[in-house]
């Protein structure tokens, strides 16, 4: 199995025209253990209200990010294989409090409140085994096994209007969903709340159809190693007037699709 992958992040137009740097942050990577590779994508939000979110989202997404490797290697050795099939839920939430408590030892040492680091946190670990995904917070992570597109939670919202949940949250691990698939998607999206409106049917609480299919199709046909085309493409897509009028806020996408061997 291999997997090609893209990954854009655009400032919006909330903050371009304050001239204010932008909140979201992904981090995204493909790595091979023994003779397995497995997609890793993260994305965070951080939350408009704060002065630091954006920093929050970086610290949530390096942290987690380097853990997730370090379990999979461990794995490897446990295993003979890097298997996702090792990781539990305690795993998962173990990321979760690395990245907590890195937000906390940040926010001490700068003497701010950690409330000022808040962001939402949303990551896929994909492998030929099975597939981890977890999410505090809103955005969505999108995958298709066959045809069939389906978000795998729903974005979570808080008690009053554009409001959510956070890593920095007190009760941050009552927030954490988590999910496991044994069958391995052939193609999965990451996206932070400034996409949802215009990429998820409300209603129908389904992802559109017409706004995925031919972004995946477009990765699985471009050449073997896209990345950075790919990528410049997307955030030209996601920078266009059409998409700025319908959302304000910062756009970040992460797409992969699982290549057959």
């Amino acid at each position: 199995m291999k997997w090609k992958l893209a990954t854009s992040t655009v400032t919006g137009k909330s903050h371009a025209e304050r001239s204010e740097a932008g909140q979201d942050y992904c981090k995204a990577g493909v790595i091979r253990i023994a003779d397995d590779d497995y997609f890793i994508g993260l994305v965070s939000d951080g939350a408009g209200s704060t002065t630091e979110g954006g920093r929050g989202a970086e610290i949530a997404c390096e942290t987690a990010y380097a853990r997730i490797v370090e379990a999979l290697s461990v794995a490897s050795g446990n295993c003979g294989a890097g298997s996702t099939h090792a990781i539990s839920d305690q795993h998962v939430r173990g990321w979760i409090t690395a990245a907590h408590e890195a937000i906390v030892l940040e926010a001490e040492g700068k003497g701010k409140g950690i409330r000022d680091y808040a962001c939402t946190l949303l990551g896929t670990i994909a492998g030929r085994e099975c597939s981890i995904f977890f999410q505090i917070g809103d955005g969505a992570i999108v995958t298709c096994e066959s045809r069939d597109y389906d978000t795998v939670f729903w974005p979570e919202q808080g008690e009053y209007a554009n409001t959510t949940f956070f890593v920095t949250d007190e009760q941050y691990l009552d927030r954490l969903r988590t999910h496991r698939s044994e069958v391995p998607p052939r193609e999965i999206a990451l996206f932070t709340d400034g996409l949802q409106n215009l990429v998820l049917s409300f209603s129908e609480k389904k992802p559109h159809i017409g706004f995925f299919r031919p972004l995946f199709e477009a990765l699985q046909k471009s050449p073997e190693d896209p990345y950075s085309m790919f990528s410049a493409q997307l955030q030209k897509f996601l920078g266009r007037d059409e998409i700025n009028e319908r959302s304000d806020d910062d756009r970040t996408l992460v797409l992969a699709v699982n290549i057959p061997a």
